[in-house]
Order: structure tokens, then sequence, then C-alpha cells
């Protein structure tokens, strides 16, 4: 099975999705090749856009603050890799030799991006209409997520689970960070009581505690 079939699309121009699935990595190895970074930054604005939309519609009541939240929720990194992996990404992604010796399609940051970067190439490839039929059955179950939740992420999630039977020390170290500068992915530990819980990465200090946070969840 292709990409196209995994995602439900036929592209008019391969082209596109070809390019939504190379790596800054792999472009940087392979001349003439074009990396995903500008679709990518295409299907973040589309994917925000169309949340917002769907968001401000089925939720009127809901105040501005809470929007936002619960937005950020649905598009967060953690979000987007789990459609990834949906739909096996790494099986199509093309990275370059040292990141995929680290295991770097498997990685949330690149999953993410690659995710983006498709909804890029489907609003180009055809129009709005065509990016928001492959974008809101992917969010729609994340938003539902969040307001089920009392609107908590994955942090307060975490401490209140662990604060149930009295006051616990919980921090989130900083382990690592790699990339360039523009491009940049920390690793975090959370820890309880000085036991590690869960690791996890992000594109900020902030996705990435909410991704250890997460991680810990599911353990």
């Amino acid at each position: 099975m292709n990409i196209e079939e995994k995602i439900g699309y036929k592209f008019k121009d391969k082209k596109l999705i070809e390019i939504a699935m190379n790596h800054t990595s792999y472009a940087n190895e392979h001349k003439g090749k074009t990396s995903n970074e500008r679709l990518e930054f295409l299907g973040d604005a589309i994917l925000e856009l169309i949340s917002s939309e769907y968001i401000y519609n089925e939720y009127p009541k809901m105040p501005e603050g809470e929007m936002t939240k619960t937005r950020a929720y649905a598009v967060c990194e953690d979000s987007l890799a789990i459609v990834a992996n949906k739909f096996s990404f790494s099986d199509f992604l093309r990275v370059g030799k040292c990141e995929n010796k680290i295991g770097g399609k498997y990685r949330n940051s690149i999953l993410a991006d690659s995710v983006e970067a498709t909804i890029g190439a489907i609003y180009l490839d055809s129009n709005l209409e065509e990016a928001r039929n492959f974008i809101l059955p992917m969010i729609i179950p994340q938003i539902e997520d969040y307001i089920k939740n009392g609107g908590k992420d994955y942090k307060t999630r975490l401490q209140e689970k662990l604060q149930e039977h009295g006051e616990v020390k919980i921090e989130y170290k900083l382990i690592g960070e790699r990339g360039p500068d523009h491009a940049k992915v920390f690793d975090v530990e959370v820890l309880c009581d000085g036991k590690i819980l869960g690791k996890g990465e992000g594109k900020s200090k902030k996705e990435a505690e909410a991704d250890a946070a997460k991680n810990a969840l599911d353990l």
C-alpha cells in the first residue's frame, strides 16, 4: 500500500507528496532534492486555521483562552505523531544517513513535521476543502479527549495522578538538545521523588515536558 492509499487522497502532482516525505537531512545529502520545510510551514498555518474554525463553530460558548488551549492540545507534536503512526509515515519518510542511524524516522518531531507537510501538499494539489477533509478526522478525537478530561493537559493530569495520596516532588529535567538552531529538538525526563517516570522530546522545552508527561501516563 502506498502513501496515497494510506491517507485516502490521490495526488494529481505526485511530486508534492514526494517532497512532503523528504526530511531536511535527506535533502542536504541528495543534490536536487527539496526538503519538506516549506510545505510544513504552509501546512502548519492551514492546520491552525481549520482547527480554529472547527472549535469556534462546534463550541460556541467556549471562551477564547480555552479555545487556544484546546487547539494547542489537538495540534501538538504528540497528537500529530499519533496521526503519522496511524498512516505509517515512517515507511515513506526519507531521512539522511546519520538521522536514520539514530531512528530519526520514528522521532515525534520529524513525524509531526511530515503531517504538516502533507497538509500543505494536499492544499496545493487541490483546495482548502480537501485539506479540511484530511485534517478534521485526525483532530476531532484530540479535541474531544481534551474536553473530556476537563481541559487538563498531560502535565496537569500526571501531577493529579501522582499526588492522589499526598505530596510528591515532580521534576522535569532537560537532559539534552540536538539539531541546528532553527530546528532544535529538546530531550526531557520527568522524575517523581527522584525516580524517572518517562522521557520526551519536542521543538521547545515545554513541548518536551508535555511529551514526557504523556509517556509517563502511558506506562
